[in-house]
Protein backbone atom coordinates (compact mmCIF):
# COMPACT_ATOMS: atom_id res chain seq x y z
CA UNK A 1 0.00 0.00 0.00
CA UNK A 2 1.86 3.23 -1.02
CA UNK A 3 1.87 6.44 0.14
CA UNK A 4 0.06 7.77 -2.95
CA UNK A 5 -2.88 5.41 -2.47
CA UNK A 6 -2.91 6.39 1.29
CA UNK A 7 -3.09 10.00 0.77
CA UNK A 8 -6.04 9.24 -1.35
CA UNK A 9 -7.60 7.46 1.00
CA UNK A 10 -6.75 9.60 3.31
CA UNK A 11 -7.70 12.71 2.16
CA UNK A 12 -4.23 14.53 2.91
CA UNK A 13 -3.17 15.65 -0.43
CA UNK A 14 0.71 16.31 0.70
CA UNK A 15 1.34 12.75 2.41
CA UNK A 16 4.48 12.20 0.65
CA UNK A 17 6.13 15.87 0.92
CA UNK A 18 5.30 14.94 4.86
CA UNK A 19 6.26 11.98 5.12
CA UNK A 20 9.78 13.31 3.39
CA UNK A 21 10.16 15.84 6.45
CA UNK A 22 9.84 12.73 8.95
CA UNK A 23 12.33 10.76 6.81
CA UNK A 24 14.42 13.80 7.53
CA UNK A 25 13.63 14.51 11.31
CA UNK A 26 14.82 10.50 11.67
CA UNK A 27 18.12 11.47 10.17
CA UNK A 28 18.63 14.12 11.99
CA UNK A 29 17.88 12.26 15.25
CA UNK A 30 20.17 9.75 14.88
CA UNK A 31 23.18 11.06 13.02
CA UNK A 32 24.28 13.26 16.34
CA UNK A 33 28.18 14.31 15.43
CA UNK A 34 30.33 12.07 17.53
CA UNK A 35 27.80 9.43 18.32
CA UNK A 36 29.24 6.30 17.16
CA UNK A 37 25.95 4.65 17.71
CA UNK A 38 24.43 6.87 14.65
CA UNK A 39 25.20 5.40 11.13
CA UNK A 40 24.04 1.93 11.97
CA UNK A 41 21.21 3.48 13.69
CA UNK A 42 20.56 4.98 10.35
CA UNK A 43 20.88 2.97 8.20
CA UNK A 44 18.07 0.78 10.13
CA UNK A 45 15.85 3.41 10.85
CA UNK A 46 16.18 4.38 6.39
CA UNK A 47 15.98 1.24 5.50
CA UNK A 48 12.28 1.40 3.78
CA UNK A 49 9.66 -0.48 5.50
CA UNK A 50 5.66 0.97 5.32
CA UNK A 51 6.00 4.24 7.28
CA UNK A 52 1.92 2.95 8.38
CA UNK A 53 2.79 4.81 12.04
CA UNK A 54 4.14 7.85 10.79
CA UNK A 55 1.35 8.11 8.02
CA UNK A 56 -1.16 7.54 11.35
CA UNK A 57 0.31 10.08 13.16
CA UNK A 58 -0.16 12.60 10.02
CA UNK A 59 -3.67 11.45 8.98
CA UNK A 60 -4.82 11.85 12.61
CA UNK A 61 -3.53 15.83 13.02
CA UNK A 62 -5.23 16.53 9.85
CA UNK A 63 -8.44 15.64 11.17
CA UNK A 64 -7.89 18.89 12.98
CA UNK A 65 -5.75 20.55 10.08
CA UNK A 66 -2.49 20.62 11.44
CA UNK A 67 0.84 19.84 10.19
CA UNK A 68 3.83 21.51 12.07
CA UNK A 69 7.08 20.63 13.45
CA UNK A 70 5.26 19.02 16.61
CA UNK A 71 3.46 16.96 14.39
CA UNK A 72 6.93 16.08 12.76
CA UNK A 73 8.50 14.96 15.47
CA UNK A 74 5.34 12.85 16.76
CA UNK A 75 6.05 11.28 13.44
CA UNK A 76 9.63 10.18 13.97
CA UNK A 77 9.10 9.66 17.91
CA UNK A 78 6.77 6.57 16.62
CA UNK A 79 8.55 5.81 14.13
CA UNK A 80 11.82 5.87 16.30
CA UNK A 81 9.75 3.40 18.74
CA UNK A 82 9.00 0.92 15.92
CA UNK A 83 12.82 0.68 14.44
CA UNK A 84 14.28 0.57 18.21
CA UNK A 85 12.10 -2.63 18.54
CA UNK A 86 12.46 -4.32 15.51
CA UNK A 87 16.46 -4.07 15.96
CA UNK A 88 15.66 -5.55 19.23
CA UNK A 89 13.68 -8.46 17.90
CA UNK A 90 16.90 -8.69 15.01
CA UNK A 91 18.57 -10.10 18.13
CA UNK A 92 15.97 -12.35 19.68
CA UNK A 93 15.24 -13.67 16.55
CA UNK A 94 19.28 -13.92 15.38
CA UNK A 95 18.00 -12.33 12.22
CA UNK A 96 20.58 -11.35 9.49
CA UNK A 97 18.17 -8.92 7.13
CA UNK A 98 15.85 -6.85 7.60
CA UNK A 99 14.30 -4.52 4.70
CA UNK A 100 16.99 -5.90 2.80
CA UNK A 101 19.83 -4.52 4.48
CA UNK A 102 22.19 -6.31 6.79
CA UNK A 103 20.86 -6.27 10.77
CA UNK A 104 22.81 -4.64 12.72
CA UNK A 105 23.55 -7.65 15.14
CA UNK A 106 24.64 -9.30 12.13
CA UNK A 107 27.06 -6.70 11.08
CA UNK A 108 28.34 -5.65 14.44
CA UNK A 109 27.30 -8.11 16.68
CA UNK A 110 24.65 -8.57 19.70
CA UNK A 111 26.43 -5.92 21.91
CA UNK A 112 26.04 -3.17 19.64
CA UNK A 113 22.78 -4.36 18.44
CA UNK A 114 21.42 -3.69 22.25
CA UNK A 115 23.18 -0.55 22.25
CA UNK A 116 22.08 1.12 19.23
CA UNK A 117 18.40 -0.05 19.83
CA UNK A 118 18.65 1.45 23.25
CA UNK A 119 20.00 4.33 21.78
CA UNK A 120 17.23 4.80 19.05
CA UNK A 121 14.28 4.13 22.05
CA UNK A 122 15.71 7.25 23.61
CA UNK A 123 15.74 9.62 20.78
CA UNK A 124 12.27 8.43 20.41
CA UNK A 125 11.63 10.03 23.88
CA UNK A 126 13.30 13.30 22.51
CA UNK A 127 11.13 13.88 19.85
CA UNK A 128 8.17 12.87 21.86
CA UNK A 129 9.26 15.88 24.61
CA UNK A 130 8.62 18.27 21.67
CA UNK A 131 5.28 17.16 20.86
CA UNK A 132 4.11 17.20 24.74
CA UNK A 133 4.65 16.37 28.47
CA UNK A 134 2.01 14.01 27.75
CA UNK A 135 3.35 12.93 24.13
CA UNK A 136 6.65 12.11 26.03
CA UNK A 137 4.69 10.45 28.54
CA UNK A 138 2.04 8.39 26.76
CA UNK A 139 5.14 7.29 24.46
CA UNK A 140 7.02 5.94 27.57
CA UNK A 141 4.11 3.84 28.92
CA UNK A 142 4.19 2.42 24.85
CA UNK A 143 7.72 1.17 25.55
CA UNK A 144 7.00 -0.05 28.78
CA UNK A 145 4.65 -2.12 27.12
CA UNK A 146 6.67 -3.53 24.16
CA UNK A 147 8.71 -4.67 26.74
CA UNK A 148 5.93 -6.71 28.71
CA UNK A 149 4.36 -7.90 25.34
CA UNK A 150 7.77 -9.33 24.72
CA UNK A 151 8.94 -10.54 27.70
CA UNK A 152 4.90 -12.56 27.28
CA UNK A 153 6.10 -13.83 24.27
CA UNK A 154 9.12 -15.05 25.46
CA UNK A 155 8.13 -17.07 28.11
CA UNK A 156 5.48 -18.76 26.45
CA UNK A 157 7.44 -20.24 23.20
CA UNK A 158 6.98 -23.80 22.11
CA UNK A 159 3.91 -23.97 24.97
CA UNK A 160 1.27 -25.98 23.72
CA UNK A 161 -0.75 -24.75 26.55
CA UNK A 162 -0.57 -21.35 25.11
CA UNK A 163 -4.18 -19.83 25.38
CA UNK A 164 -5.64 -17.25 22.57
CA UNK A 165 -6.17 -15.29 25.16
CA UNK A 166 -2.74 -14.82 26.21
CA UNK A 167 -1.46 -14.74 22.42
CA UNK A 168 -3.61 -11.57 22.35
CA UNK A 169 -2.51 -9.99 25.12
CA UNK A 170 1.22 -10.17 23.74
CA UNK A 171 0.14 -9.05 20.51
CA UNK A 172 -1.78 -6.24 21.90
CA UNK A 173 1.60 -5.13 23.78
CA UNK A 174 3.75 -5.91 21.08
CA UNK A 175 2.00 -4.24 17.97
CA UNK A 176 -1.53 -2.38 18.62
CA UNK A 177 -0.14 -0.38 21.60
CA UNK A 178 1.75 1.38 19.16
CA UNK A 179 -0.71 1.83 16.69
CA UNK A 180 -2.27 3.27 19.45
CA UNK A 181 0.23 5.46 20.29
CA UNK A 182 0.67 6.55 16.42
CA UNK A 183 -2.88 7.99 16.38
CA UNK A 184 -2.93 9.60 19.83
CA UNK A 185 0.23 11.29 18.76
CA UNK A 186 -1.11 13.12 16.05
CA UNK A 187 -4.07 14.09 17.62
CA UNK A 188 -1.84 15.75 20.77
CA UNK A 189 -0.09 17.30 18.52
CA UNK A 190 -2.82 18.59 17.08
CA UNK A 191 -4.06 19.74 20.72
CA UNK A 192 -7.34 17.66 19.61
CA UNK A 193 -10.06 17.42 22.46
CA UNK A 194 -9.16 14.66 25.20
CA UNK A 195 -11.94 12.72 24.07
CA UNK A 196 -11.33 12.63 20.24
CA UNK A 197 -7.56 11.91 21.42
CA UNK A 198 -9.11 8.76 22.94
CA UNK A 199 -11.23 7.71 20.53
CA UNK A 200 -8.92 7.64 17.77
CA UNK A 201 -6.35 5.87 20.22
CA UNK A 202 -8.97 3.07 20.44
CA UNK A 203 -9.31 2.79 16.93
CA UNK A 204 -5.87 2.65 16.18
CA UNK A 205 -5.48 -0.05 19.01
CA UNK A 206 -8.07 -2.31 17.41
CA UNK A 207 -7.10 -1.57 13.64
CA UNK A 208 -3.42 -2.98 15.19
CA UNK A 209 -4.53 -6.18 16.46
CA UNK A 210 -6.15 -6.91 12.80
CA UNK A 211 -2.85 -5.79 11.40
CA UNK A 212 -1.22 -8.31 13.44
CA UNK A 213 -3.16 -11.37 12.67
CA UNK A 214 -2.92 -10.32 8.96
CA UNK A 215 0.54 -10.17 9.41
CA UNK A 216 0.50 -13.45 11.14
CA UNK A 217 -1.11 -15.21 8.48
CA UNK A 218 1.82 -13.51 5.74
CA UNK A 219 4.18 -15.34 7.72
CA UNK A 220 2.57 -18.32 7.16
CA UNK A 221 1.32 -18.15 3.39
CA UNK A 222 3.18 -15.01 1.58
CA UNK A 223 5.66 -15.20 -0.88
CA UNK A 224 8.72 -14.79 1.27
CA UNK A 225 10.10 -12.57 -1.56
CA UNK A 226 7.42 -10.20 -1.64
CA UNK A 227 7.16 -10.23 2.50
CA UNK A 228 10.85 -9.45 2.48
CA UNK A 229 11.63 -11.96 4.90
CA UNK A 230 11.56 -15.76 4.96
CA UNK A 231 8.19 -17.33 5.88
CA UNK A 232 6.87 -19.18 8.67
CA UNK A 233 9.88 -17.74 10.92
CA UNK A 234 7.18 -17.43 13.81
CA UNK A 235 7.05 -21.44 13.84
CA UNK A 236 10.45 -21.93 13.70
CA UNK A 237 11.15 -19.34 16.55
CA UNK A 238 8.77 -21.44 18.68
CA UNK A 239 5.91 -18.61 18.41
CA UNK A 240 2.60 -20.31 17.62
CA UNK A 241 -0.18 -17.10 16.48
CA UNK A 242 -3.59 -17.10 16.41
CA UNK A 243 -4.08 -19.48 13.00
CA UNK A 244 -1.27 -22.44 14.45
CA UNK A 245 -3.11 -22.05 17.84
CA UNK A 246 -6.99 -22.55 15.78
CA UNK A 247 -5.27 -25.49 13.78
CA UNK A 248 -3.72 -27.34 17.19
CA UNK A 249 -7.32 -26.93 18.63
CA UNK A 250 -8.71 -28.47 15.80
CA UNK A 251 -9.08 -32.20 14.00
CA UNK A 252 -5.52 -32.17 12.73
CA UNK A 253 -3.99 -30.63 15.95
CA UNK A 254 -1.87 -33.89 17.30
CA UNK A 255 -0.18 -34.05 13.72
CA UNK A 256 0.80 -30.58 13.94
CA UNK A 257 1.88 -30.95 17.30
CA UNK A 258 4.29 -34.39 16.63
CA UNK A 259 5.67 -32.14 13.69
CA UNK A 260 6.82 -29.07 15.58
CA UNK A 261 8.07 -31.37 18.62
CA UNK A 262 11.32 -31.92 16.81
CA UNK A 263 13.58 -28.85 15.12
CA UNK A 264 11.81 -27.17 12.55
CA UNK A 265 13.92 -26.48 9.75
CA UNK A 266 12.49 -24.08 6.36
CA UNK A 267 10.93 -27.94 5.22
CA UNK A 268 9.15 -28.66 8.56
CA UNK A 269 7.95 -25.28 8.83
CA UNK A 270 6.39 -25.20 5.08
CA UNK A 271 4.47 -29.07 5.76
CA UNK A 272 3.14 -27.24 9.15
CA UNK A 273 2.07 -24.01 7.47
CA UNK A 274 -0.35 -26.26 4.86
CA UNK A 275 -1.69 -28.09 7.98
CA UNK A 276 -2.67 -24.75 9.31
CA UNK A 277 -4.24 -23.74 6.21
CA UNK A 278 -5.80 -26.81 5.26
CA UNK A 279 -7.20 -26.92 8.80
CA UNK A 280 -9.06 -23.34 8.53
CA UNK A 281 -6.51 -21.79 10.95
CA UNK A 282 -6.48 -19.09 8.63
CA UNK A 283 -10.10 -18.47 7.98
CA UNK A 284 -10.32 -18.93 11.94
CA UNK A 285 -8.05 -15.55 12.00
CA UNK A 286 -9.28 -13.95 9.33
CA UNK A 287 -12.84 -13.48 10.97
CA UNK A 288 -10.87 -12.37 14.22
CA UNK A 289 -9.00 -9.79 12.02
CA UNK A 290 -12.28 -8.93 11.07
CA UNK A 291 -14.23 -8.30 14.49
CA UNK A 292 -11.00 -6.25 15.21
CA UNK A 293 -11.94 -4.22 12.16
CA UNK A 294 -15.52 -3.78 13.22
CA UNK A 295 -14.23 -2.77 16.78
CA UNK A 296 -11.84 -0.13 15.18
CA UNK A 297 -14.40 1.76 12.78
CA UNK A 298 -17.20 1.57 15.59
CA UNK A 299 -14.67 3.86 17.79
CA UNK A 300 -14.96 6.59 15.19
CA UNK A 301 -18.42 7.03 15.98
CA UNK A 302 -17.82 10.31 17.95
CA UNK A 303 -16.15 11.96 15.40
CA UNK A 304 -17.73 14.44 12.97
CA UNK A 305 -17.73 13.64 8.97
CA UNK A 306 -14.24 14.62 7.14
CA UNK A 307 -12.63 12.61 4.73
CA UNK A 308 -10.05 11.68 6.64
CA UNK A 309 -12.34 9.73 9.25
CA UNK A 310 -13.98 8.24 6.60
CA UNK A 311 -10.63 7.01 4.83
CA UNK A 312 -9.66 5.97 8.42
CA UNK A 313 -12.73 3.71 8.72
CA UNK A 314 -12.45 1.69 5.42
CA UNK A 315 -7.84 1.45 6.17
CA UNK A 316 -8.27 -1.97 8.20
CA UNK A 317 -10.56 -3.43 5.56
CA UNK A 318 -8.21 -1.97 2.73
CA UNK A 319 -4.17 -3.11 4.51
CA UNK A 320 -5.92 -6.35 4.95
CA UNK A 321 -6.96 -7.07 1.17
CA UNK A 322 -4.19 -5.46 -0.11
CA UNK A 323 -1.17 -7.36 2.13
CA UNK A 324 -3.14 -10.55 1.26
CA UNK A 325 -3.44 -10.31 -2.33
CA UNK A 326 -0.05 -8.50 -2.51
CA UNK A 327 2.10 -10.59 -0.89
CA UNK A 328 0.70 -13.75 -2.11
CA UNK A 329 -0.28 -15.73 -4.90
CA UNK A 330 -4.26 -16.83 -4.85
CA UNK A 331 -4.29 -16.16 -1.15
CA UNK A 332 -8.03 -15.91 0.34
CA UNK A 333 -8.12 -12.64 1.67
CA UNK A 334 -10.72 -12.68 4.21
CA UNK A 335 -14.48 -12.19 5.11
CA UNK A 336 -15.42 -9.11 3.56
CA UNK A 337 -17.94 -6.96 6.08
CA UNK A 338 -21.27 -5.99 3.94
Amino acid sequence: MDFEHLASLLAVDELVERIERVEQRLSEALLLDGVGLGPPASRMALSGGKRLRPVMVIAAAHIFDVFDDRVVSGAAAVELVQVGSLVHDDIFDNAATRRGVPTINATDGDEPAILAGDYILARAGVEASRVSAEAARVLAGTVIELCIGQHQETVQLDDRQRTIEQHFSSIEAKTAALFDVSARMGGLAADAPVELVDAIGTYARAFGMSFQIVDDVLDLVADPARLGKPVGSDLRAGVYTLPVLHAMSGDRGEELCRMLDGPVDNDVSAVASRIVAESGGIEQALAAALEFERTAVSALDSFDDHPTVAGFRELPEQYRIWALSTLGDNLAVGPADT
